[in-house]
């Protein structure tokens, strides 16, 4: 398997407190930061900045900006009368 060396830059006073937790955990950095790229390369997901600086995520101001993201449905909106009927009855009758 190849590697490569990921790199960053934090605050000196951050890299030391981190460093005193991540060794009584019985990691090193490279730990650490392998754990996290794995978990970003597995899920997709990647941790929210705003929760690292201790702040709250608005919930609904995500959900807004996901929404705004989203293609426009416009199948919907151009459904007559008629055939929005025709589709409820079809999948609730």
């Amino acid at each position: 398997m190849a590697t490569a060396v990921v790199s960053g830059r934090v605050d000196e006073r951050v890299r030391q407190r981190a460093d005193a937790y991540i060794k009584a955990a019985g990691l090193t950095p490279a730990d650490v930061i392998r754990v996290v790229w794995e978990n970003i390369a597995r899920t997709g997901e990647v941790p929210d900045e705003r929760e690292a600086q201790g702040e709250t995520p608005d919930a609904f101001e995500d959900f807004m900006a996901f929404r705004a993201s989203l293609p426009k449905a416009t199948w919907l909106a151009d459904l007559t009368d008629e055939q929005m009927k025709d589709m409820i009855a079809s999948r609730y009758g």
